[in-house]
């Protein structure tokens, strides 16, 4: 038998079978993956205003460590990779991390394809298209203190303290990587095991930055040789230990709640 609805009822449940249909479509299930750093220097947990003792015995009381990570690609088996999708018009995929802010030590990445993958790439700055594109917004911001105004760039990687070592005013320790030239790629393998992405895992990789790792080296950084360093040229030797200065921690994973959802 015919069923005949009225037309204004056709429409009425029309309008509720697409909208069932796009809630089931804005709620597909996705992938995601967290990132979290935690900052050491050595064996000690590194926090801001507390006093380390670098490789090359000298004391240092850190006042402020900033750094960009960007380019975050992970790695399958077969070799293939997975890069983010990021509006060129925003900072995302620009992650500014400061040892003084937890918040900015733990970001997610979401939409990764589900499966197995053996590593990650990040670069340690902020790559030459945008390092060179001026001022910017979000993390990119100026207003954040990691733009040089003077040769219009970013910072890349900052530290600063006081060292009874320096020679400079007040005891300082300026360390600024900035510049193209200066960024430096990290590759992570995840070993024994590889990372696994599904709906229905909720993954972490968790990263350490040893700033010991990154002053250490032969020779070691010394900051009664160089405690001051403002320029691409100065800095060449510090950028090229960058690569030392992330670790992978370890990797966990546990059910996602919201899979189900």
């Amino acid at each position: 038998m015919l069923i005949r609805f009225p037309s204004r009822q056709l429409v009425v449940l029309l309008a509720l079978l697409l909208g069932l249909t796009g809630c089931r479509d804005a709620r597909a299930p996705s992938t995601r993956l967290d990132i979290e750093i935690s900052h050491v220097a050595g064996a000690a947990v590194l926090e801001k205003g507390g006093e380390i003792i670098t490789p090359a015995g000298e004391v240092l009381k850190v006042a402020k460590l900033q750094y960009y990570l960007s380019n975050l690609r992970l790695l399958r088996p077969d070799g293939s990779g997975w890069t983010p999708s990021h509006d060129p018009k925003t900072s995302d995929g620009y992650w500014l991390v400061d040892l003084a802010k937890p918040e900015t030590q733990r970001f997610e990445i979401r939409g990764a394809p589900a499966g197995e993958y053996t590593g990650i790439e990040l670069l340690i700055g902020v790559d030459a298209a945008r390092n060179t594109a001026g001022a910017q917004t979000g993390t990119l911001d100026p207003a954040l203190g990691m733009f040089w105004t003077w040769a219009t760039g970013y910072i890349h990687f900052k530290l600063e303290g006081q060292s009874p070592a320096s020679t400079e005013a007040g005891q300082a320790v300026t360390l600024h990587l900035g510049g193209d030239g200066l960024q430096r790629s990290v590759f992570l393998p995840f070993a024994p095991k590889p990372l696994r992405l599904s709906p229905e895992l909720r993954a972490t990789v968790h990263l350490h930055a040893d700033l010991a790792a990154l002053l250490g080296g032969e020779p070691p950084v010394s900051f009664a040789k160089a405690a001051l360093v403002m320029q691409a040229a100065e800095g060449r030797v510090l950028a090229a230990r960058l690569p030392e200065f992330l670790k992978l921690d370890h990797l966990h994973h546990e059910p996602f709640a919201s899979a189900a959802h």
